[in-house]
């Protein structure tokens, strides 16, 4: 006997463009799939399985290395991570307001180091 869908497909789709959309336009908001759970009369934890299914078929593909230099760009991209991080770390306790804005300078700059190292990993793979 086949599984019985206790939801419509109409309403899978209805219930997960909502949420998508209020992600969007309200980011802060950890409620969103209680209450578009409620809006559509589903259950929770079935909206966050259409949510998690969503995500992975929408997902970035992973490029596995294809070749030993390609192995060894992403090895050197790893071994700097940790040292950029090492490098800003501050000496000593700071305020809790100071530790703040360290913390937002420092997500700043590691924002801008992955930006570079994806540029530059593009540059490379693309030749």
């Amino acid at each position: 006997m086949p599984f019985e869908q206790k939801y419509s497909d109409e309403t899978r789709e209805k219930a997960l463009a909502r949420v998508l959309e209020r992600r969007e336009s309200e980011p802060g908001n950890r409620s969103i799939i209680r209450e578009t759970a409620e809006e559509f009369e589903v259950g929770e934890q079935s909206l966050r399985g259409w949510i998690r299914a969503h995500e992975k078929a929408n997902a970035p593909e992973v490029v596995e290395p294809e070749t030993p230099a390609d192995e060894a760009i992403a090895e050197a991209v790893a071994d700097a991570a940790p040292a950029a991080v090492e490098r800003r770390r501050p000496a000593g306790g700071a305020a809790s307001g100071d530790r703040v804005a360290q913390l937002e300078e420092e997500v700043t700059a590691l924002r801008r180091d992955r930006d570079t190292l994806k540029a530059a990993l593009a540059v490379l793979l693309r030749d």
